[in-house]
């Protein structure tokens, strides 16, 4: 079974003024940020021990493709303050990236390594699309960075999907109600929404089995919604190293992730403190 070794959730509300002059000086900024962060969570482990590590977004393509930002010159600067920096980036899956991300790295990660991801959304272009939104109120930036390890031996229970109806939420509700009844997991995580809107998880879903709807206090923080529940859920709690946790995630356009996992006994699960980001170097 996959083991979450490591999740640290970092809230971004703002962008310095000075990243934004430029894509250079974005990059570095965002680079910085990402590099300190992977950096605080994976100092635990070997260089040999990480095969895979890859950024994911919902919601940053659009500085990338316009060719305002740089993924090479990001990479560089996150290599000045980590040894792992991200080797790819991928907005292509929105919130369910990371399961994604995982599905592909079970392909290619050697039994008993470490595959990290990043789910990086920050409004560098301060776009009032992202700000908030009718589809899922207001919205949370930052950056979650996990560390899974997968399995030495053995399956692993992780599937991905898209949803092939006109009402994809639903759809979702009632694929992880099928998985939850076919799992030992303890509890679920489902994408955070405001009051009103939430009102389809008790239609569909045993609340009972699922970690508190964060909406109220971070918003809809798109695919870091999974591991700002399991941090708020079970960073500080006791947990016994056999429990079994289901994490999820669906996009607006459909896509889909779940995976059933175990929490290391010595696992990180932590919150970054906000002032950290501001701190990041934004200068050539």
């Amino acid at each position: 079974m996959l083991t979450l070794e490591a999740a640290q959730y970092q809230r971004v509300s703002g962008v310095p003024e000075a990243a934004r002059r430029s894509g250079t000086q974005a990059a570095l900024w965002l680079g910085a940020l990402l590099g300190e962060q992977i950096d605080r969570t994976t100092r635990c482990f070997e260089r040999s021990e990480v095969t895979f590590n890859v950024c994911v977004s919902t919601m940053m393509d659009m500085p990338f493709t316009t060719g305002w930002l740089d993924w090479r010159a990001v990479r560089a600067a996150a290599r000045r303050h980590t040894c792992f920096a991200p080797e790819n980036f991928t907005p292509a899956y929105e919130c369910a990236g990371w399961g994604f991300m995982l599905a592909y790295a079970r392909r290619r990660c050697a039994p008993g390594s470490v595959a990290i991801i990043s789910v990086v959304d920050i409004n560098l272009l301060d776009l009032s699309f992202w700000r908030e939104n009718e589809a899922w109120g207001k919205s949370g930036f930052g950056v979650a960075t996990i560390a899974i390890r997968m399995p030495a031996a053995g399956a692993l229970r992780l599937e991905t999907g898209l949803s092939r109806s006109a009402w994809p939420m639903g759809e979702f509700c009632v694929r992880l109600r099928e998985w939850l009844d076919q799992s030992s997991s303890r509890l679920a995580n489902t994408p955070f929404l405001p009051a009103g809107m939430d009102s389809i998880y008790p239609r569909f879903l045993d609340t009972r089995r699922l970690m508190p709807n964060l909406h109220a206090e971070y918003g809809h923080a798109f695919g870091s919604d999974t591991w700002i529940a399991f941090i708020a859920a079970l960073g500080q709690g006791a947990r016994d190293e056999n429990d079994v946790f289901t994490a999820t995630s669906a996009s607006l356009r459909g896509c889909w992730a779940m995976a059933d996992l175990r929490i290391a006994r010595d696992a990180t699960l932590a919150f970054a403190h906000e002032a950290e980001a501001a701190k990041c170097e934004v200068r050539a």
